[in-house]
């Protein structure tokens, strides 16, 4: 009888020991989960703001001269780093934070998600 009971003590152990193995496994995945759906919204907002600086500083800057001689290289550098501020003001510290750490420098992170922007908005509009 001694050694069915430890047989079974054995078993009982290692069938709570893969268990709590399975629940800590289960508990990683979903944290893994809302985190990424967490920086997804992060990335989402961010891009968003900047869509929007980019629109806005085309209706309120670009807009008024472009194709006319005031359209120069210096004009389109203002008008990127009007963007570029409008942009960063629209972001939060924690997003600000979040794009440093994931991606370097903030700037340079949003000046090429402007130029990305502006890619895509004259391609659409062309076609």
């Amino acid at each position: 009888m001694q050694w069915q009971e430890i047989i079974y003590t054995v078993i009982a152990l290692l069938v709570t020991s893969v268990v709590m193995y399975g629940i800590t496994q289960l508990k990683n995945y979903i944290s893994t989960k809302l985190k990424d759906g967490n920086l997804k919204n992060i990335l989402n907002v961010a891009l968003s703001s900047i869509q929007t600086a980019v629109k806005s500083t085309y209706q309120t800057y670009v807009e008024s001269i472009k194709g006319t001689e005031d359209w120069t290289t210096d004009a389109q550098q203002t008008a990127l780093n009007a963007a570029l501020e409008t942009a960063k003001a629209s972001l939060s510290s924690d997003v600000q934070e979040y794009i440093k750490t994931t991606y370097g420098d903030v700037d340079t992170w949003i000046k090429t998600q402007i130029e990305a922007t502006l890619y895509d908005l004259k391609n659409t509009s062309t076609k």
